[in-house]
């Protein structure tokens, strides 16, 4: 069990800057275990904050299994697809059909893997059901260096904002809504 990781810092520094903008999130406490959800119309401005967070290089070390253990960083994800949702079943709400654009800012721990993961919801529209895109980076340099982790992160959001897949839903569709979390990569 992973515990007083940095990264769950992710989280609240993104919180932060969207807070800055006049976005407004639930929960409406500050919690580095919590998922925040905001409205759709801020989608684009809370694309900023997490492009922010995801090229920080730089986490402390954690207790886990009862040891101190690096964080490594261990790549970007990006997927984009067109999702006919699901039913409402035991206690969980249901999702309509929609678009969803999903990015993930993972971080190694000796094998166990945390993620920080932004995803965007856009109603359903003729011209995204054939958009698609998954790649992933995991070109990331030595811990050593900084710069080169940064440029590399740089490279991959310039992939992704020019992708299809990005710009279309992004530039021609308002989404519905926007969340943000820590959690584990299964």
């Amino acid at each position: 069990m992973v515990r007083d990781v940095r990264l769950h810092d992710t989280v609240l520094r993104m919180r932060e800057l969207l807070l800055e903008r006049g976005v407004t999130l639930t929960p409406g406490h500050a919690d580095a275990d919590a998922g925040y959800e905001g409205p759709g119309a801020h989608a684009r401005e809370a694309w900023e904050p997490f492009r922010t967070v995801a090229v920080e290089p730089e986490f402390d070390p954690v207790e886990a299994d009862g040891e101190l253990q690096e964080v490594e960083s261990a790549g970007f994800l990006f997927e984009a697809m067109f999702s006919e949702g699901w039913p409402v079943r035991h206690g969980r709400r249901g999702m309509p059909p929609h678009y969803e654009l999903m990015f993930t800012r993972q971080f190694d721990m000796d094998g166990e893997m945390l993620g920080l993961f932004f995803t965007i919801f856009v109603p359903p529209a003729d011209e995204l059901r054939t958009l698609r895109a998954s790649f992933f980076d995991e070109s990331d340099p030595e811990p050593d260096d900084p710069e080169a982790f940064v440029a590399g992160a740089q490279a991959w959001i310039a992939q992704v904002e020019a992708d299809p897949a990005f710009t279309v839903p992004m530039t021609r569709h308002q989404a519905e809504r926007f969340q943000f979390t820590i959690d584990a990569i299964a």
